[in-house]
């Protein structure tokens, strides 16, 4: 079920698009893709009949597998079950939009994608600005099918035939890609003993050495 073009490499950032399915043995697929960040490469791709609450463990293995990647679950339908189990599962890096309620004043957030008539184009449409501008390479050459047969009729309704799970796990990856350097999203980098980590310990020594007690006081000669 699980495809590997590109291995994790260590400090790369990774992002991960889920579409869930019901997880029936004739029913839609459950479909996972993985994209690196900065190259726009599809890493991974993970495609098969799940159930949604098993779907969350294939997640969150091959999340930390890539670096603790920027999840994003589409949250309608069986979707909301997926989110459910990552987040007793602690997974770490799960995309959320907050919202501050007009009336309590309260912070609420909502995780995962909700695909509705309205962020649907908007998912479809980034993905196709990416490709058109080759920002995206793609290995999988179902993933490329699903593309070819992607269409949207004359009432502006958009689908695929017969699926298009990996069309809608790209483009939520796809669409990580605008979070992903976020603080809250983006990684803790490990520079320890590196280039920067001596660079930082010296600036630091320099500004403590300025700003100790004295040190810019001039004693007078006699």
């Amino acid at each position: 079920m699980l495809t590997v073009w590109r291995r994790p490499v260590s400090n790369q950032i990774y992002v991960l698009g889920v579409d869930t399915a019901e997880g029936l043995a004739h029913g839609d697929y459950s479909c996972i893709q993985v994209l690196d960040v900065r190259t726009g490469e599809q890493a991974a791709c993970w495609h098969g009949h799940i159930p949604p609450d098993n779907l969350a463990e294939e997640v969150h293995m091959l999340g930390l597998w890539y670096n603790d990647a920027l999840c994003c679950v589409e949250s309608n339908n069986h979707g909301l079950t997926t989110i459910v189990q990552l987040r007793h599962l602690g997974y770490p890096n799960m995309f959320r939009k907050r919202s501050v309620n007009k009336v309590t004043n309260k912070v609420s957030q909502e995780f995962g994608w909700k695909t509705t008539r309205t962020t649907k184009p908007l998912l479809i449409d980034d993905l196709s600005m990416a490709l058109r501008n080759d920002e995206l390479t793609l290995f999988d050459k179902n993933t490329v099918a699903e593309l070819r047969t992607y269409v949207r009729n004359e009432r502006g309704s958009m689908s695929g035939s017969p699926f298009d799970d990996r069309v809608m796990a790209l483009a939520l990856s796809n669409q990580m890609r605008q979070y992903a350097f976020m603080p809250e999203y983006a990684p803790a980098s490990d520079d320890y003993w590196t280039i920067d980590w001596f660079k930082n310990l010296a600036l630091s020594e320099k500004e403590s050495s300025e700003t100790r007690i004295g040190s810019k006081t001039v004693r007078g000669t006699v």
